[in-house]
């Protein structure tokens, strides 16, 4: 079942990564970006993600001492801006430090103009040529922040090629950082060892600030949204983390991601149980029945030619599969090795050979965060009649409330205060 008109609605100028149809094509493709979603590439840049992990927990540091009420999302979101630029650009957009909300890229209108043009497959084309001219003002909002990250993304490439260009000259390519986009820029075409085209480059790069902004951003401050909300949870996590765990050094921003998925399984399956009642990229991905027979799903004859797909909310809240608890954010239902042998079904980064590639990097960013923060923080909601409502129980099985684009986020801010633990140097 193949990809359909749908991903075409995600491209920019032409279809990226993530919306490539033509397989072959895409296989070569992943295999040039492969080597910068693995875990080795994640190891090498690590020093880069604990630079501004630094800058975050600075931040909190200051609103700590000063007894501060901050939006822990919003804070989460501008870290996650700044690493994406230094992962796949080797420079920080400095949305932290500049704490400057016109910085930050308007991914949300392209993927909201997407999810909506993308939602009708045999016709996406078509919208996508004549909605432009319409001369509404919302309508021109979503194609001015699309315009936006597209301009964004070809100013990156055209600085990396022109930083490429000059140490070339100078000698000096072994001092180069191994940037995505680098990597991009020097990959070749395993039968013609030919390039990338410059528009080649612009659509991935898109791809990344699109893709590398606003999930891993949602999909933390989700879980910290459960944690402040299960307080027992978020204290079991915090006594995970010191029992194994040393304290952090003066010189060490983090902890590194080998560490903590070997030493925090508690903390493990809060991310699970995360991905599982919340999953942020909850867009219907749409694939083609090509068999010219059809096919039968459930008992149901699905006819050639038909656009299917498959809600991962729906699926992963299915009572059948999870328990009348589903709604319950509850981490030991993976101690219950039937439960635990569903995971392989949760579809939060998809699922098969067209799986996110950028898990990975997604994931050690999660567990480095959340380990990090926990370690050197405490949480709690400001809002008095919702710390009211925690110590009830009023919010066990209570899904937040969640706003989507085809990728989902909090509706609201997660407003806080953090109580230091130890002074941050």
């Amino acid at each position: 079942m193949p990809k359909t008109e749908f991903y075409d609605a995600y491209g920019a100028a032409h279809p990226n990564v993530f919306g490539m149809r033509d397989e072959a094509l895409h296989s070569i493709r992943r295999r040039h970006m492969s080597h910068s979603f693995s875990i080795s590439y994640v190891r090498e840049m690590e020093q880069y993600l604990d630079l501004n992990i630094d800058i975050l927990r600075k931040k909190i540091a200051r609103f700590s001492s000063r007894n501060e009420v901050f939006d822990l999302k919003k804070v989460l979101h501008y870290y996650t801006i700044d690493v994406l630029g230094e992962l796949a650009f080797s420079q920080s957009f400095g949305v932290q430090i500049a704490d400057d909300e016109s910085l930050v890229p308007p991914v949300v209108p392209h993927s909201l103009l997407a999810a909506a043009t993308g939602a009708w497959p045999a016709q996406t084309q078509t919208l996508k040529r004549w909605l432009p001219k319409i001369p509404i003002r919302g309508l021109q909002n979503l194609f001015r922040g699309r315009a936006a990250c597209a301009r964004l993304a070809s100013e990156c490439v055209q600085r990396r090629i022109a930083a490429l260009q000059d140490v070339k000259d100078e000698g000096m390519e072994t001092l180069q950082r191994n940037d995505i986009l680098t990597n991009l820029i020097l990959a070749k075409h395993p039968d013609t060892g030919e390039r990338l085209t410059q528009a080649d480059l612009e659509t991935e790069a898109f791809g990344f600030i699109i893709a590398g902004t606003h999930t891993t951003s949602a999909t933390v401050s989700l879980l910290f949204y459960h944690l402040l909300h299960a307080p027992d949870i978020m204290a079991r996590c915090a006594t995970e983390i010191d029992e194994n765990l040393p304290p952090l050094t003066a010189g060490q921003s983090s902890y590194s991601v080998a560490d903590v998925e070997t030493s925090l399984p508690y903390l493990r399956q809060c991310i699970r149980e995360n991905f599982r009642i919340t999953p942020v990229f909850t867009m219907p991905l749409a694939r083609r029945v090509t068999a010219p027979e059809g096919v039968a799903i459930s008992g149901r004859h699905i006819p050639h030619g038909t656009s299917i797909a498959v809600c991962n909310h729906a699926f992963h809240h299915d009572p059948a599969v999870w328990g009348p608890d589903h709604n319950t954010f509850d981490p030991t239902r993976w101690d219950n090795p039937e439960t635990a042998a569903r995971a392989r079904y949760l579809m939060h980064f998809g699922l098969g050979g067209r799986q996110c590639i950028g898990k990975t990097v997604a994931l050690s960013n999660i567990y480095k965060l959340s380990s990090t923060l926990l370690k050197e923080f405490d949480f709690e909601l400001v809002d008095l009649n919702e710390r009211l409502e925690v110590q009830m129980g009023a919010f066990r099985g209570r899904i937040p409330d969640l706003v989507s684009v085809g990728i989902s986020d909090l509706a609201q801010p997660l407003m806080v205060k953090a109580r230091q633990k130890r002074k941050v140097e």
